[in-house]
């Protein structure tokens, strides 16, 4: 069976796969009155958020972890890519079907927020120059003052970083590093994220694992 998009015409095609878009993936650009938001969400803890991912194999990575480490689901704003595409798919490795996944603006995400009372945190490259007060550095005792909160983590593009709206709207969180680079790939930024903040009873029952 090969893919529609490599043929050259379908006369000798024997067989033709169509795939449905998963029940648990939501446009809320043909959402009316929010019930987008309510059918894929019910009272979420955690929710990724992405702000132009434009690498697919990113942007399959972060959903992969984020169905890991029990996030509830992840939160595509504009100029991300399509989760879809068969680069994103692979390297998801399933969780894009298992994972609720929407697509929506700053407004949508601006309701979510509201809607459930949550608290958004941004992950940044490096400690604000000026010492505001809205940057962080992500540890253990950051983690566990934040356990009880309902958390939307935003992750920014490759190339450009985050956007200025996200940084008006966040607190800015950094990964501590003494090493050369001054960051990380934003899969493996966003890995060491999602799981020092996954949702309270993953993570002890992890620590309570002998």
């Amino acid at each position: 069976m090969k893919k529609i998009s490599g043929m050259q015409s379908v006369d000798s095609t024997e067989a033709i796969a169509v795939m449905h878009m998963p029940k648990h993936f939501c446009d809320l650009g043909d959402d009316e009155g929010g019930a987008g938001l309510d059918a894929s969400f019910q009272s979420p803890k955690r929710i990724l958020v992405l702000d132009g991912i434009q690498d697919p194999g990113n942007l399959g990575t972060l959903i992969r972890s984020a169905c890991a480490f029990k996030w509830d689901g992840v939160f595509l704003l504009p100029a991300c890519c399509d989760p879809f595409n068969e680069k994103a798919l692979r390297a998801a490795r399933g969780a894009s079907l298992q994972l609720p996944i929407i697509s929506g603006n700053w407004c949508d995400l601006h309701d979510l927020v509201t809607r459930y009372g949550m608290k958004m945190l941004a992950g940044h490259p490096e400690s604000s120059s000026d010492g505001s007060e809205k940057t962080h550095v992500l540890s253990k005792e950051l983690a566990d003052s934040l356990m009880s909160e309902s958390l939307c983590l935003v992750l920014g593009s490759e190339g450009n970083g985050l956007s200025e709206e996200t940084v008006q709207a966040c607190d800015l969180v950094s990964i501590p590093m003494e090493g050369i680079f001054e960051s990380l790939n934003v899969s493996v930024a966003g890995g060491i994220f999602l799981f020092m903040l996954q949702p309270k009873q993953q993570t002890y029952s992890r620590i309570s694992t002998p």
